[in-house]
């Protein structure tokens, strides 16, 4: 793959999330704030994963039956250029790295929503095989986990809309300190 392929314009991303939708499963990932998660968590895995491995993954399992030759070429060829983009991201500047979290309005006021950007983050881990961590990456990965597993759906339930709001810079640090940890550990 071309290392100089230019990040996805907004056209580009909007197209990418339709083929999602258009091509997803009950198990696959439907928008761009899961897909970045998942990439974010394979740039910050302690091994390589090589797009045969996720990209049935993120569809759910198996490689959608694409209705028209050109869904197919645009589904790889978008997925691995943001696969692309977001590992550089991580790797060029770090400490400016913004996960792509929904917003939503509520009751309260604007609301960001981690928890389909945690998801992905989470099945990276999971196509990774990531092991054990020190307990202080541990910490860092339940920051993550809390809102990415369905094991704490009943946990979420019960905090208020000011102690999610609040976990959400927890959360980007988590990202940000896991991909530092395993970036040493690879060199």
């Amino acid at each position: 793959m071309c290392n100089h392929a230019p990040p996805l314009s907004e056209k580009e991303l909007h197209r990418l999330e339709d083929l999602l939708i258009t091509y997803g499963n009950d198990y696959s990932v439907l928008n761009l704030a899961e897909l970045n998660g998942f990439f974010t968590g394979l740039a910050s895995s302690p091994s390589r994963v090589n797009p045969e491995q996720w990209l049935p993954a993120v569809a759910g399992g198996k490689v959608p039956k694409f209705k028209k030759p050109a869904h197919e070429e645009a589904y790889t060829a978008l997925m691995l250029r943001y696969a692309h983009q977001v590992a550089e991201q991580l790797a060029q500047n770090v400490d400016g790295f913004e996960p792509v979290f929904e917003e939503s309005e509520s009751e309260e006021g604007p609301a960001i929503i981690m928890e389909e950007w945690c998801f992905g983050y989470m099945r990276a881990t999971q196509i990774a095989q990531w092991g054990d961590l020190p307990p202080e990456q541990d910490q860092l990965l339940k920051a993550i986990s809390l809102h990415g597993l369905e094991d704490n759906f009943e946990l979420l339930d019960t905090m208020s809309f000011d102690e999610l709001q609040a976990c959400v810079p927890h959360v980007v640090a988590a990202a940000k300190g896991l991909y530092r940890y395993q970036k040493q550990q690879r060199h």
